[in-house]
């Protein structure tokens, strides 16, 4: 904060804000939300030609078995389908019913990944967080 902005400041009200840098610092350095299930998260990694690389290496640092990746690939359509349909909404009440359907999309695909991948669920939502976390430091850069 500019000094000469911090002394009128204390001047008229009587006190210092220094706190104030040091929520902007904390604000800036939080992590990014959880994307899970929200996000198309399955769609960026086995859909969008962008991602494949990284879908192919979940796959294999969480050693998937074949049945375990065609569920998440067969997901990821389905996530895809919903991103085109919201691209036919066009007015509120439309928006609010898609924005339903979709979180009971998501809740669902949450649990039907939860049952694929079973023990891996967790190790699943880590890397998923990881994952997530470096795209969007690597978007802001």
């Amino acid at each position: 904060m500019n000094p000469l902005r911090t002394l009128l400041i204390t001047s008229v009200l009587g006190v210092t804000l220094t706190t104030l840098p040091s929520m902007q610092a904390q604000a800036s350095s939080t992590q990014p939300a959880d994307p899970w299930p929200s996000s198309a998260v399955l769609t960026r990694l086995f859909v969008l030609p962008s991602g494949r690389t990284d879908g192919e290496r979940l796959v294999r640092q969480l050693h998937l078995t074949p049945a375990q990746t065609a569920e998440l690939r067969r997901l990821a359509r389905s996530e895809a389908v919903l991103a085109e349909a919201g691209r036919q909404v066009f007015g509120r009440d439309e928006a609010t019913a898609l924005n339903a359907r979709i979180a009971r999309l998501s809740a669902e695909k949450d649990r039907k990944v939860h049952l694929s991948l079973a023990g891996k669920y967790s190790n699943f939502r880590g890397w998923v967080r990881t994952w997530w976390t470096q795209k969007v430091s690597e978007s802001r850069k």
